[in-house]
């Protein structure tokens, strides 16, 4: 058994009384290829009575997780009530992307997801744009293009030299002026109780990166922090920051 599958079973049997799973996506890179299942977790919340949203900030975070993250994103990035053109990175089930559109009224907004089963559901948000996605890169975005670049959930599993990439490539696309926005895991998110229960329970999964280290990066490429906010995870939390480009 690869290591990859041993932590995917270890996963699943974390998440089995839930009755959610993860699931093989497209991409052909074995460290972005877990994904929650749609079938199984939109069954899970129908059986709940609940929305895909409530349901998984439920058993993954906190209740109003979602709404609350956005809430202070959309606070953060001053970004009025209407953008010609948001970018969003691992959108999966929608749930930060149907509360961006409905906040900014995007004329298009532009989506790179590797679980695929996860795409009808995505396509049918207005004015999305389901962009062929790599895993690695925003190829099909052209330079200096969007007002708002984000990701959530994502880079907290993804490794460092794939999240300095995406870093990268949202630096790219992001207009002068422009927000780019993302949570992981910070210096500032770990203390000792925290620690202890990834620990305890074998939370392999989750990825440290120091938060001057990310400040100082995107510093030299011409972002500025506008603030930052904890965010609940399991059995912990993140850190969503917040640039704009000069």
């Amino acid at each position: 058994m690869s290591l990859q599958t041993a932590i995917r079973d270890g996963i699943n049997r974390a998440l089995r009384p839930m009755g959610v799973q993860v699931v093989r996506g497209y991409s052909t890179d074995r460290a972005i290829q877990p994904f929650l299942s749609a079938h199984r977790t939109e069954t899970a919340a129908r059986r709940a009575g609940l929305s895909i949203e409530d349901y998984i900030d439920r058993y993954s975070a906190a209740p109003g997780a979602t709404a609350e993250t956005v809430e202070v994103l959309l606070r953060l990035a001053d970004l009025g009530d209407h953008v010609a053109r948001v970018c969003e990175i691992g959108a999966g089930t929608g749930r930060y992307t149907a509360r961006v559109i409905g906040a900014l009224r995007p004329d298009v907004y532009e989506v790179y997801e590797t679980a695929q089963d996860w795409l009808p559901r995505l396509r049918a948000l207005p004015n999305v744009i389901i962009q062929p996605a790599d895993g690695h890169t925003l190829r099909a975005t052209r330079t200096a293009s969007v007002d708002l670049v984000h990701a959530h959930k994502v880079f907290v599993y993804l490794p460092l030299v794939v999240t300095v990439g995406y870093l990268e490539e949202m630096v790219r696309v992001v207009r002068p002026g422009g927000v780019v926005a993302f949570d992981i895991v910070t210096d500032n998110c770990l203390d000792e109780p925290t620690t202890k229960a990834w620990v305890s329970s074998g939370a392999t999964l989750y990825g440290m990166i120091s938060r001057s280290w990310i400040v100082d990066l995107l510093a030299r490429r011409n972002l500025s922090l506008v603030g930052g906010h904890f965010v609940p995870l399991s059995e912990g939390r993140t850190e969503l920051l917040v640039f704009r480009r000069d």
